[in-house]
Parts: C-alpha cells; structure tokens; sequence
C-alpha cells in the first residue's frame, strides 16, 4: 500500500533511513540481546531466576544508554554534515531516523528476553506488532487518498515501532515481576560474547546498507526503492528462517546447557522440513513470476527490479537446505566462527557489488547479494557440523 500510494523514489528514501536507524540499533545492541536469550533460557532452564533478572538488568541498563548516545551522535550528524547529500539520499528522512535507534535496540532486547522466557510464539506475534500498526495507519491514508513525504513516513513507522516496544516491556515487567533479586553478572564477559553476535547481525545488514546506497548514488531513489521493495519481498523469506532460528533459540540454549547435542539436531531437522515446506513455494513464485508480482503487488513503476528479485531469491533458496543454522551456532557459544564466515560474506559482497552495481545497476546488485547469502548459508552449515556433534 506504502509503494502505491507514494511510489518508488519516497519508499527508497523511507527504507533506506529505517534501514540506516535499524542498523544503528544493532550497533547499540551490541549483541546483548542474543546473549540475553542464550543466557535467561540457560539459567531458566537451571530454575535460576536471580542470574536471569541479573543479566536482563545489565543488558537493559548499558543498551538503553548506548542507544540514546548513538541517537544523539546520528541527530548531529545528519543535521549538520553533508551526508545525506553524499549519499543521494532525503535529508530530512535520513535525520529524523535518529528517534528510531533506541526503539530499535529496546524492542529487540525486548522480544530476546519474551523469547528466553520461553515464550516464542509471543515474541513472533510481538515482533510483527510494529508493522501491524504501521499497515493499519498506511491502510487509512489510502483509504483517505493522502499522500505524504519521505519523512513522514518514517515518523509514522517508528512511532508504530515505539508503542510495540511498550508493549512488550509491559509484558516483560510483568513475566519476571515474582523473579528473585538479580545477582551480579560479569558485565565484560557478556559484552565480549556479545560483540561477535553485534558483528554477525550488523555486517548482515551493512550489506543490505550499502547495495542500497551504490543504488542511489550510481542510479536514482527510485531505483533504490525498486530494489527496496524486492528486498523487502525476499526479507519475507527471511523472516521465515528468523521465525525457526529465534523459535529455535531457547530451546537450543537449554539443549546445549543440558549437554544434549543430539536434540539440538532432531529440532533443527524438523525446523529445515517445516522451513523447506513454507519457503518453497514462495522461493518458486519470486524466480519464475517476479514481475508479475511486483506489478500486481506494487504497481508496475516497481517491474524494474524484476530480474533482482528473481535472482535474491535463488540466493535465499539455499536456506531450504540449510535450515536456520547461525541461531544454533549462536546458542552454542561459537559466534567467533558465525563472525568469521559473516566477514567472509561481506567481503565478497564487497568486491562483487563495486564491480557490478555500476556495469549492472540493480542485477549487478541483487547478483552481489545472492553470492554473499548463498556462501553463508552453506558455510555455515559446514561449520555448525563441524563444531556442533551429534554424539
């Protein structure tokens, strides 16, 4: 309705700011959300409340004062340097992303501790109550026939953001509200695990980041917000391999507490075959009729990026093999070798995407991003087997 409504060039300025905010976020994060879920379900799962309360306090405390610093320092540098015009971007959409940063890192922490608690079909629910809202408010402005600018749109969707944020830390305070008083933690040894995790998750969307921005400046907005929206259609299959990962979590936590290596496989072949079933069709429409979907979905402005599409999605079909792999390596304390073959995949993203975003423009793009996916996922996979035995 968004890409209808105002059309390519305000989407790409849109998406692009709340991607900029979203990565930001991560950086915030610092991975203490991913350490959070690992240890509040480890210490559960020993019917520790005092160790989980612990780490849920020194998590929430330093992510809240890192985001607001971040937030700050983005506000000042987007109000007062020339970067939006050295990226061919909205100025305005890109400074006001700065309010979206600390919703970004709160709402995930959030939803890490929904998940630890044991609670993932919540978490899923809570996860996609932001875009809910955002749906509902765009649904009236084109029932209204209101049209707006880049920078309202991001307003609109972080303000969406920011009242499912309330509400999941309503939903935490009142789940852990009976705990036992949280015990100290060892504040360097969660960081140190955690920035490996940051890396992982911050390179990942680096990579989105900065296709977007080889787009605007060797192309145009709208051209950037063509290849927005057939991003935004493989995110879809993303978020399912997000939905088995993060469902995934806890329980592989538990699993590797208890010293169970061999339930943590039996849950991930069964995730691969629900993954391989809900993806398959999808990965089979985006190959053989990308345009026809975008045009019926979109509108044709957005045909353009037919054969980006097409091509992002052989690249996310790797995922049917794979299964949600970097979550279990995450669990299992290995994050230094997910980081290791996520700064491999950048790289190669790196190197493609200079050499064929401006011979190609978006297929030159969607090929950079499909080679870096297709090499996480499988290496990813032969590490997990490497370093995470069955017996």
């Amino acid at each position: 309705m968004l890409a209808r409504l105002v059309g390519p060039a305000v989407v790409g300025d849109q998406g692009f700011a709340v991607l900029t905010a979203t990565l930001l976020g991560l950086i915030a994060m610092r991975g203490l959300d991913l350490v959070a879920l690992r240890e509040i379900a480890g210490a559960l799962r020993q019917a520790d409340e005092g160790a989980a309360a612990g780490v849920l306090r020194y998590a929430r405390r330093w992510i809240s004062v890192s985001a607001v610093g971040l937030s700050l320092l983005w506000a000042l540098l987007s109000l007062f340097t020339p970067i939006a015009e050295r990226l061919a971007v909205d100025a305005g959409a890109l400074a006001v992303a700065s309010v979206g940063i600390a919703s970004v890192a709160l709402s995930r922490l959030g939803l890490a501790a929904v998940r630890g608690l044991g609670r993932p079909v919540a978490g899923q629910f809570l996860e996609g109550l932001s875009s809910l809202l955002f749906v509902a408010m765009i649904a009236v402005a084109f029932w209204r026939g209101d049209v707006f600018d880049a920078q309202t749109a991001v307003v609109l969707f972080f303000t969406c953001q920011s009242l499912a944020m309330v509400a999941i830390w309503i939903i935490v305070q009142r789940a852990t509200r009976g705990w036992a008083v949280a015990t100290a933690v060892d504040g360097g040894k969660l960081t140190r695990a955690g920035l490996p995790m940051m890396a992982v998750q911050a390179t990942h969307m680096f990579s989105d980041w900065l296709l977007l921005a080889l787009i605007a400046g060797a192309a145009s907005a709208a051209d950037m917000g063509a290849m927005r929206v057939a991003m935004q259609i493989v995110l879809v299959l993303t978020l399912v391999v997000a939905t088995g990962e993060t469902y995934l979590s806890a329980k592989v936590a538990g699993d590797i507490r208890a010293g169970r290596p061999d339930l943590v496989w039996a849950r991930h072949r069964r995730a691969s075959l629900a993954m391989a079933l809900a993806l398959g069709p999808l990965v089979l429409i985006c190959i053989v009729f990308p345009a026809p979907l975008l045009a019926f979905a979109f509108g044709p402005a957005f045909v353009v990026a037919a054969p980006a599409l097409a091509i992002m999605a052989i690249g996310q079909a790797t995922k049917t093999v794979t299964g949600p792999i970097g979550g279990l390596l995450n669990m299992a304390g290995h994050e230094r070798a997910l980081m290791a073959i996520t700064a491999a995949g950048v790289i190669l993203l790196l190197v493609l995407a200079f050499l064929l975003v401006p011979i190609w423009g978006l297929t030159g793009a969607a090929t950079a991003h499909a080679a870096s996916v297709a090499f996480r996922n499988i290496f990813t996979y032969v590490a997990a087997r490497r370093l995470v035995r069955e017996g």
